[in-house]
């Protein structure tokens, strides 16, 4: 019998849902894709959901989804086999099975089949260099490590290796120039821009020199040699390269057996237009994950938090100064961001820390005076057995770098310096 509405499986649908508007060609599932159920990955397979797994069987030992799909672009035949990385505890009925021992037989009967052959990752990045070691056969491997972040396309052996930051920041773009018979090379295009790169920071360096005060000095003299030396240099490897690019006629090397590509990634700012279809979906899921956890919302009494009404009467300067930071206004952006009952945001957003853990769907019902990031978050302990018997129980007074940390994450806050923040955090001393 299927299982009822979750957070999850709200979200997991609704992904779904954006996917397949994208019209993508395939997916491979990755840990973070079963959170809601293997149930509902089978099914959206069923309604032709183009999931990838070579390696999650079922205990009969076939695989639950296809292992590979072949796709045609334009004339070229593109091999996709996916492959899942690790899990903790596999759902039941659900083994994973070691790569090592599926990927010879299934990487060479595909590779009969296709032009070009590429995986899609989510092991570990040691683990897709030894496939690559490995499988001269694969041509491409698109990587889905969450700690990477972006990852201009690295070769090892005959593969290139790459990937986007994760919760779609940047759109990758890879342009491959494809010689069926020859192996990985640069792009003339890429090339290019990297020597007119070059060559414009030169030019910049000679401007800079030109402003000196003591233009005649040896050192100075030698130096602003040097760098028009550089330059020139860099610009008959330029001049060199457009010849080349005009003499073949489409700005690409001839070199016979040469596969060529470059690569960028573009930031999705929020100032690009939005596609009116997937906002819906978005605007959707969240409206359903609010109702969903508003309808199991309980009145939680017993919790050993304080909150800052009960610090401020033995520490009211304190109080009075956290008021003003942004920390006490943390549960109002998730209001005005429609996500004040999302799960997955609230234990950053209000009174929570490491020391105590609670159920999570307590965090749903908390009183006003806990709807916040507040002392008990930064200070690590219970306000209320603290207020009771501040001599035995005693609050961390220095706020840990791992405290801050695990809120302030690299996907959360890309810029965040501890001991910069912590300047404009800190409390007043007693």
């Amino acid at each position: 019998m299927a299982e009822g509405p979750s957070q999850e499986r709200l979200t997991a649908e609704g992904i779904i849902k954006i996917y397949t508007s994208m019209k993508v060609d395939a997916v491979a599932v990755a840990p973070l894709d079963l959170a809601a159920g293997v149930d509902i990955l089978l099914a959206s397979q069923k309604q032709g959901f183009p999931w990838l797994s070579a390696n999650l069987l079922d205990l009969k030992g076939q695989p639950l989804f296809e292992p590979m799909r072949i796709k045609k672009v334009g004339a070229v035949k593109v091999g996709l086999i996916g492959l899942t990385g690790p899990l903790n505890s596999p759902p039941r009925g659900i083994r994973q099975a070691d790569w090592r021992t599926l990927l010879p037989p299934l990487i060479e009967k595909t590779a009969r089949q296709c032009d070009v052959l590429v995986l899609l990752s989510s092991l570990p990045p040691a683990e897709n260099q030894e496939i690559a070691r490995q499988f001269p056969a694969l041509h491409l491997i698109l990587s889905a490590n969450l700690d990477r972040g972006n990852m201009n396309p690295q070769q090892v052996n005959n593969s290139l290796i790459t990937q986007t930051d994760r919760q779609g920041k940047y759109q990758g773009v890879l342009t491959i120039d494809w010689n069926k018979n020859g192996k990985w090379g640069n792009s003339m295009d890429e090339e290019l821009n990297t020597l007119r790169n070059r060559l414009g920071a030169l030019d910049w360096q000679l401007q800079r020199m030109e402003k000196r005060v003591e233009p005649q000095l040896p050192e100075y003299l030698a130096k602003v040699k040097l760098i028009e030396e550089n330059r020139e240099a860099v610009a008959q490897k330029i001049n060199a390269l457009e010849r080349k690019g005009k003499e073949t006629g489409n700005g690409q090397a001839s070199t016979s057996g040469i596969s060529s590509f470059s690569s960028n990634f573009i930031p999705l700012k929020q100032s690009l237009p939005e596609a009116p279809e997937i906002r819906a979906i978005i605007t959707g899921i969240k409206q359903q994950v609010n109702e969903l956890n508003q309808k199991i919302v309980k009145k939680e009494e017993g919790l050993p938090f304080l909150g800052h009404d009960g610090c401020k009467s033995c520490h009211p300067a304190q109080t009075r100064f956290w008021q003003s930071t942004n920390h006490s206004r943390a549960w109002e952006t998730l209001k005005k961001a429609n996500q004040a009952f999302n799960l997955e945001c609230l234990p950053c957003h209000v009174i929570s820390n490491s020391e105590i853990p609670v159920n999570r769907n307590q965090l749903l019902a908390l009183p006003k005076s806990l709807q916040t990031v507040g002392c008990e978050n930064c200070h690590v302990g219970s306000g209320k057995s603290h207020a009771a018997n501040p001599e035995q129980f005693h609050m961390k007074k220095q706020v840990e770098e791992k405290i801050c940390l695990s809120c302030h994450t690299p996907q959360h806050d890309s810029h965040f310096n501890y001991q910069e923040k912590l300047k404009r955090i800190a409390c007043p001393a007693n």
